[in-house]
Protein backbone atom coordinates (compact mmCIF):
# COMPACT_ATOMS: atom_id res chain seq x y z
CA UNK A 1 0.00 0.00 0.00
CA UNK A 2 1.87 3.30 -1.05
CA UNK A 3 0.11 6.39 0.92
CA UNK A 4 0.31 10.18 0.56
CA UNK A 5 0.82 13.08 2.97
CA UNK A 6 0.13 16.25 1.00
CA UNK A 7 0.59 19.43 2.94
CA UNK A 8 3.68 17.82 4.74
CA UNK A 9 5.65 20.51 5.81
CA UNK A 10 2.37 22.08 7.76
CA UNK A 11 1.90 21.62 11.40
CA UNK A 12 -0.17 18.80 11.41
CA UNK A 13 0.81 17.69 8.17
CA UNK A 14 4.75 17.12 9.83
CA UNK A 15 3.17 15.46 12.78
CA UNK A 16 1.42 13.00 10.98
CA UNK A 17 4.56 11.89 9.07
CA UNK A 18 6.51 12.06 12.34
CA UNK A 19 4.19 9.17 13.66
CA UNK A 20 4.07 7.87 10.43
CA UNK A 21 7.68 7.04 10.89
CA UNK A 22 7.46 6.00 14.41
CA UNK A 23 5.01 3.05 13.19
CA UNK A 24 6.59 1.84 10.78
CA UNK A 25 5.09 3.63 7.87
CA UNK A 26 6.84 5.40 4.94
CA UNK A 27 4.45 7.46 3.26
CA UNK A 28 5.24 9.98 0.08
CA UNK A 29 5.35 13.28 1.38
CA UNK A 30 3.91 16.06 -1.14
CA UNK A 31 2.91 19.69 -0.66
CA UNK A 32 3.95 22.80 -3.64
CA UNK A 33 6.99 24.63 -1.71
CA UNK A 34 9.94 21.91 -2.82
CA UNK A 35 12.20 23.62 0.04
CA UNK A 36 9.92 22.92 3.02
CA UNK A 37 8.77 19.54 1.89
CA UNK A 38 12.36 18.32 1.02
CA UNK A 39 13.55 19.58 4.92
CA UNK A 40 10.76 17.30 6.25
CA UNK A 41 11.21 14.66 4.21
CA UNK A 42 15.07 14.42 4.61
CA UNK A 43 14.75 14.84 7.86
CA UNK A 44 12.44 11.74 7.79
CA UNK A 45 14.33 9.83 5.26
CA UNK A 46 10.91 9.85 3.39
CA UNK A 47 10.71 9.98 -0.26
CA UNK A 48 8.68 13.33 -1.47
CA UNK A 49 6.97 15.14 -3.95
CA UNK A 50 6.45 18.65 -5.22
CA UNK A 51 3.27 19.10 -7.04
CA UNK A 52 0.81 22.52 -7.08
CA UNK A 53 -2.94 21.62 -6.90
CA UNK A 54 -3.40 23.25 -9.48
CA UNK A 55 -1.29 21.29 -11.83
CA UNK A 56 -4.18 18.74 -12.73
CA UNK A 57 -2.14 16.68 -14.97
CA UNK A 58 1.07 16.94 -12.08
CA UNK A 59 -1.30 16.09 -9.78
CA UNK A 60 -2.78 13.21 -11.63
CA UNK A 61 1.01 11.89 -12.64
CA UNK A 62 1.68 12.30 -8.76
CA UNK A 63 -1.07 10.40 -7.33
CA UNK A 64 -1.15 7.86 -10.47
CA UNK A 65 0.35 5.20 -7.93
CA UNK A 66 -0.97 6.31 -5.00
CA UNK A 67 -3.36 4.09 -3.00
CA UNK A 68 -4.21 6.70 -0.08
CA UNK A 69 -4.07 10.52 0.59
CA UNK A 70 -3.90 12.36 3.80
CA UNK A 71 -4.83 15.36 3.10
CA UNK A 72 -3.36 18.30 5.38
CA UNK A 73 -3.14 21.17 3.22
CA UNK A 74 -5.14 24.25 4.15
CA UNK A 75 -7.07 26.32 3.92
CA UNK A 76 -9.55 23.54 3.13
CA UNK A 77 -11.63 25.73 1.59
CA UNK A 78 -9.56 26.40 -1.26
CA UNK A 79 -7.40 22.90 -1.46
CA UNK A 80 -9.71 20.46 -0.80
CA UNK A 81 -11.77 20.06 -3.80
CA UNK A 82 -9.04 19.94 -6.11
CA UNK A 83 -7.18 17.06 -4.09
CA UNK A 84 -10.39 15.46 -3.94
CA UNK A 85 -11.23 15.73 -8.07
CA UNK A 86 -8.11 14.92 -8.55
CA UNK A 87 -8.38 11.39 -6.06
CA UNK A 88 -11.50 10.59 -8.43
CA UNK A 89 -9.80 10.83 -11.78
CA UNK A 90 -7.02 8.67 -10.12
CA UNK A 91 -8.75 6.08 -8.38
CA UNK A 92 -7.47 7.47 -5.29
CA UNK A 93 -8.99 7.26 -1.38
CA UNK A 94 -9.13 10.17 0.12
CA UNK A 95 -9.01 11.34 3.91
CA UNK A 96 -8.60 15.03 5.11
CA UNK A 97 -8.60 16.70 8.68
CA UNK A 98 -10.78 19.46 7.94
CA UNK A 99 -13.17 20.87 10.46
CA UNK A 100 -14.96 23.50 7.70
CA UNK A 101 -18.35 23.63 7.58
CA UNK A 102 -18.87 23.98 3.73
CA UNK A 103 -16.02 21.69 2.86
CA UNK A 104 -17.67 18.97 4.14
CA UNK A 105 -20.81 20.19 2.47
CA UNK A 106 -18.89 20.31 -0.69
CA UNK A 107 -17.13 16.94 -0.02
CA UNK A 108 -20.36 15.45 0.51
CA UNK A 109 -21.75 16.75 -2.56
CA UNK A 110 -19.05 13.91 -4.97
CA UNK A 111 -20.86 11.14 -3.49
CA UNK A 112 -22.07 9.96 -6.16
CA UNK A 113 -18.91 11.02 -8.87
CA UNK A 114 -17.15 9.16 -5.67
CA UNK A 115 -19.44 6.03 -6.37
CA UNK A 116 -19.32 6.04 -9.85
CA UNK A 117 -15.09 5.97 -8.85
CA UNK A 118 -14.76 3.14 -6.54
CA UNK A 119 -13.01 6.04 -4.41
CA UNK A 120 -13.63 6.97 -0.55
CA UNK A 121 -14.06 10.44 0.35
CA UNK A 122 -13.41 10.63 3.68
CA UNK A 123 -12.90 14.21 5.64
CA UNK A 124 -12.75 15.14 9.22
CA UNK A 125 -10.52 12.05 10.01
CA UNK A 126 -8.71 14.65 13.10
CA UNK A 127 -9.98 16.18 16.20
CA UNK A 128 -12.68 17.74 14.31
CA UNK A 129 -14.75 15.41 13.80
CA UNK A 130 -13.60 12.13 14.95
CA UNK A 131 -14.35 12.41 19.00
CA UNK A 132 -17.62 14.97 18.30
CA UNK A 133 -19.12 12.12 15.81
CA UNK A 134 -18.53 9.36 17.87
CA UNK A 135 -20.38 11.33 20.46
CA UNK A 136 -23.46 12.37 18.30
CA UNK A 137 -23.77 8.36 17.30
CA UNK A 138 -23.44 7.05 20.89
CA UNK A 139 -26.09 9.32 22.28
CA UNK A 140 -28.21 9.04 18.97
CA UNK A 141 -28.29 5.07 19.65
CA UNK A 142 -29.15 5.79 23.33
CA UNK A 143 -32.24 8.07 22.38
CA UNK A 144 -33.60 7.33 18.92
CA UNK A 145 -36.25 9.90 19.23
CA UNK A 146 -33.61 12.86 20.06
CA UNK A 147 -34.37 15.75 17.88
CA UNK A 148 -31.58 17.85 18.85
CA UNK A 149 -28.00 17.92 19.42
CA UNK A 150 -25.35 19.89 20.63
CA UNK A 151 -21.58 19.30 20.85
CA UNK A 152 -18.84 21.35 23.11
CA UNK A 153 -15.16 20.94 22.28
CA UNK A 154 -12.53 22.63 24.49
CA UNK A 155 -8.73 22.22 22.81
CA UNK A 156 -6.20 23.28 25.24
CA UNK A 157 -2.31 23.72 24.57
CA UNK A 158 -2.66 26.55 21.60
CA UNK A 159 -3.11 26.33 18.31
CA UNK A 160 -1.37 26.13 15.01
CA UNK A 161 -1.06 28.71 12.65
CA UNK A 162 -3.46 26.85 9.89
CA UNK A 163 -6.22 26.56 12.72
CA UNK A 164 -6.01 30.37 13.56
CA UNK A 165 -6.30 31.11 9.54
CA UNK A 166 -9.35 28.66 9.40
CA UNK A 167 -10.88 30.47 12.37
CA UNK A 168 -9.87 34.25 10.63
CA UNK A 169 -11.74 33.02 7.98
CA UNK A 170 -14.40 31.55 9.50
CA UNK A 171 -15.27 34.79 11.41
CA UNK A 172 -15.66 36.86 8.26
CA UNK A 173 -18.78 34.23 7.94
CA UNK A 174 -20.24 34.13 11.32
CA UNK A 175 -22.02 31.56 12.76
CA UNK A 176 -24.71 28.44 11.80
CA UNK A 177 -26.34 25.82 12.76
CA UNK A 178 -28.14 23.10 11.76
CA UNK A 179 -31.81 23.59 11.95
CA UNK A 180 -34.80 21.37 11.15
CA UNK A 181 -32.31 19.77 8.64
CA UNK A 182 -31.04 23.26 6.95
CA UNK A 183 -28.09 25.04 7.65
CA UNK A 184 -28.86 28.23 8.76
CA UNK A 185 -26.75 31.55 9.85
CA UNK A 186 -26.79 33.44 12.93
CA UNK A 187 -24.44 35.42 15.52
CA UNK A 188 -21.34 33.73 16.50
CA UNK A 189 -21.44 33.06 19.65
CA UNK A 190 -25.62 33.42 19.57
CA UNK A 191 -25.91 30.42 22.16
CA UNK A 192 -24.18 29.92 25.53
CA UNK A 193 -24.48 27.27 28.11
CA UNK A 194 -22.74 25.53 30.83
CA UNK A 195 -21.57 22.16 30.24
CA UNK A 196 -20.00 19.29 32.92
CA UNK A 197 -16.82 18.50 31.26
CA UNK A 198 -15.01 15.55 32.81
CA UNK A 199 -12.32 17.81 34.56
CA UNK A 200 -14.79 20.96 35.30
CA UNK A 201 -18.01 22.80 34.18
CA UNK A 202 -17.83 25.43 31.69
CA UNK A 203 -19.61 27.66 29.84
CA UNK A 204 -19.25 27.64 26.17
CA UNK A 205 -20.65 29.70 22.92
CA UNK A 206 -21.92 28.64 19.63
CA UNK A 207 -19.28 28.41 16.76
CA UNK A 208 -19.59 26.93 13.50
CA UNK A 209 -17.82 23.71 13.16
CA UNK A 210 -17.83 20.49 11.00
CA UNK A 211 -20.19 18.57 12.89
CA UNK A 212 -23.29 20.42 11.56
CA UNK A 213 -22.87 19.05 8.30
CA UNK A 214 -21.42 15.57 9.57
CA UNK A 215 -23.21 14.61 12.69
CA UNK A 216 -26.26 15.74 10.32
CA UNK A 217 -25.17 13.02 7.98
CA UNK A 218 -24.39 10.13 10.46
CA UNK A 219 -27.13 10.85 12.95
CA UNK A 220 -30.37 12.81 10.93
CA UNK A 221 -31.04 14.66 13.90
CA UNK A 222 -31.86 17.58 12.22
CA UNK A 223 -31.01 20.79 14.80
CA UNK A 224 -27.51 20.66 15.90
CA UNK A 225 -25.27 23.35 17.70
CA UNK A 226 -21.17 23.34 17.94
CA UNK A 227 -19.91 25.27 21.20
CA UNK A 228 -16.59 25.81 22.09
CA UNK A 229 -15.08 28.28 24.93
CA UNK A 230 -14.91 31.87 23.33
CA UNK A 231 -13.05 34.61 25.79
CA UNK A 232 -15.62 37.51 25.85
CA UNK A 233 -18.22 34.96 24.11
CA UNK A 234 -21.34 36.99 25.27
CA UNK A 235 -19.77 40.09 23.90
CA UNK A 236 -18.47 39.03 20.60
CA UNK A 237 -22.29 37.68 20.18
CA UNK A 238 -23.31 41.58 20.59
CA UNK A 239 -20.74 43.25 18.74
CA UNK A 240 -20.50 39.98 16.06
CA UNK A 241 -22.03 42.22 12.86
CA UNK A 242 -19.49 44.85 13.33
CA UNK A 243 -16.33 42.68 13.33
CA UNK A 244 -17.68 40.83 10.09
CA UNK A 245 -17.80 44.09 8.66
CA UNK A 246 -13.92 44.90 10.16
CA UNK A 247 -12.76 41.61 8.74
CA UNK A 248 -14.60 42.56 5.32
CA UNK A 249 -12.73 45.72 4.94
CA UNK A 250 -9.84 45.92 2.63
CA UNK A 251 -6.56 44.58 3.58
CA UNK A 252 -7.94 43.47 7.30
CA UNK A 253 -8.22 40.05 7.08
CA UNK A 254 -4.76 39.96 5.32
CA UNK A 255 -2.69 41.76 7.30
CA UNK A 256 -4.24 39.39 10.27
CA UNK A 257 -2.86 36.46 8.16
CA UNK A 258 0.40 37.78 8.35
CA UNK A 259 0.92 38.39 11.61
CA UNK A 260 -0.86 35.09 12.39
CA UNK A 261 1.92 34.02 9.36
CA UNK A 262 4.26 35.83 11.80
CA UNK A 263 3.61 34.66 14.90
CA UNK A 264 2.49 31.42 15.40
CA UNK A 265 4.52 28.48 15.01
CA UNK A 266 1.96 25.71 17.18
CA UNK A 267 2.13 23.89 20.80
CA UNK A 268 5.68 22.71 21.37
CA UNK A 269 6.27 18.94 21.83
CA UNK A 270 6.28 19.34 25.87
CA UNK A 271 2.83 21.53 25.85
CA UNK A 272 1.35 19.06 23.63
CA UNK A 273 2.17 15.86 26.14
CA UNK A 274 0.70 17.83 29.13
CA UNK A 275 -2.50 18.85 28.07
CA UNK A 276 -5.31 17.41 26.88
CA UNK A 277 -8.54 18.40 24.85
CA UNK A 278 -12.54 17.72 26.18
CA UNK A 279 -15.28 17.18 24.54
CA UNK A 280 -19.33 16.92 25.43
CA UNK A 281 -22.63 16.12 23.79
CA UNK A 282 -26.27 16.12 24.39
CA UNK A 283 -29.38 14.88 22.63
CA UNK A 284 -32.45 15.76 23.73
CA UNK A 285 -36.26 14.82 22.63
CA UNK A 286 -39.88 16.18 22.24
CA UNK A 287 -40.74 14.30 24.93
CA UNK A 288 -38.07 15.98 27.49
CA UNK A 289 -35.82 13.19 27.28
CA UNK A 290 -31.70 13.95 27.61
CA UNK A 291 -28.51 12.04 27.63
CA UNK A 292 -25.30 13.53 28.12
CA UNK A 293 -21.66 11.94 27.43
CA UNK A 294 -18.33 13.37 28.06
CA UNK A 295 -15.23 12.15 26.33
CA UNK A 296 -11.29 13.27 26.85
CA UNK A 297 -8.01 12.62 24.53
CA UNK A 298 -5.14 13.64 24.26
CA UNK A 299 -4.09 16.57 23.10
CA UNK A 300 -5.76 18.13 19.61
CA UNK A 301 -2.95 18.10 17.48
CA UNK A 302 -1.67 14.54 18.72
CA UNK A 303 -5.19 13.56 18.22
CA UNK A 304 -5.34 14.53 14.94
CA UNK A 305 -2.14 12.69 14.00
CA UNK A 306 -3.28 9.27 15.76
CA UNK A 307 -6.47 9.30 14.50
CA UNK A 308 -5.48 10.41 10.82
CA UNK A 309 -2.89 7.86 10.88
CA UNK A 310 -5.16 5.09 11.71
CA UNK A 311 -7.74 5.70 9.39
CA UNK A 312 -4.97 5.53 6.59
CA UNK A 313 -4.26 2.06 8.13
CA UNK A 314 -8.27 1.08 8.58
CA UNK A 315 -8.73 1.89 4.88
CA UNK A 316 -6.00 0.24 3.69
CA UNK A 317 -6.95 -3.10 5.64
CA UNK A 318 -10.44 -3.12 4.95
CA UNK A 319 -11.37 -5.71 2.24
CA UNK A 320 -14.46 -3.54 0.52
CA UNK A 321 -13.87 0.09 1.03
CA UNK A 322 -16.89 1.40 0.86
CA UNK A 323 -17.07 4.01 -2.45
CA UNK A 324 -18.85 7.78 -2.15
CA UNK A 325 -18.47 10.30 0.47
CA UNK A 326 -18.74 9.51 4.16
CA UNK A 327 -18.44 10.41 7.47
CA UNK A 328 -15.61 9.15 9.42
CA UNK A 329 -18.14 6.65 11.48
CA UNK A 330 -19.68 5.75 8.25
CA UNK A 331 -16.40 5.14 6.66
CA UNK A 332 -14.47 3.65 9.14
CA UNK A 333 -17.05 2.37 11.85
CA UNK A 334 -19.13 3.67 14.95
CA UNK A 335 -16.55 2.58 17.24
CA UNK A 336 -13.64 4.07 15.39
CA UNK A 337 -11.89 6.37 17.94
CA UNK A 338 -11.69 3.42 20.64
CA UNK A 339 -9.23 1.85 18.55
CA UNK A 340 -7.12 4.81 17.97
CA UNK A 341 -3.45 3.91 19.03
CA UNK A 342 -1.96 6.60 21.57
CA UNK A 343 -4.64 8.80 21.28
CA UNK A 344 -5.48 8.93 25.17
CA UNK A 345 -9.58 8.43 24.95
CA UNK A 346 -11.04 8.32 27.88
CA UNK A 347 -15.07 7.91 27.41
CA UNK A 348 -16.91 8.78 30.09
CA UNK A 349 -21.07 7.12 31.17
CA UNK A 350 -23.98 8.14 29.63
CA UNK A 351 -26.01 9.80 31.98
CA UNK A 352 -29.40 11.37 31.79
CA UNK A 353 -30.06 15.17 33.09
CA UNK A 354 -33.12 16.08 34.82
CA UNK A 355 -35.13 19.35 33.72
CA UNK A 356 -33.86 18.68 29.88
CA UNK A 357 -35.14 18.89 26.98
CA UNK A 358 -35.57 20.99 23.52
CA UNK A 359 -33.57 24.02 23.99
CA UNK A 360 -34.36 27.48 22.51
CA UNK A 361 -32.88 27.99 19.26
Amino acid sequence: MTWMIYGANGYTGALLAERAVAAGERPVLAGRNAKAVGAVARRLDLPFVVVDLADSAGLDAALADVDIVAHCAGPFSATALPMARACLRTGTHYTDVTGEVDVFEALYGLHDAAVAAGVALVPGVGFDVVPTEYLAVRLARELPTATHLDIALVSRGGFSRGTLRTALEGAQAGGRVRANGDLVSVATAHRSRRVRLASEEVTVHSIPLGDISSAYRSTGIANITDFTRIPFGGLLRRVDPAVRATLRLPGVAKLLDRGIAAAITGPSENTRADTRSELWAEVSDPAGQARQLSLVVANTYDFTAASALHAVRTLAETESVPAGAHTPSQALGADFLEGIPRAGVDVGAIVAPTGSGPRPR
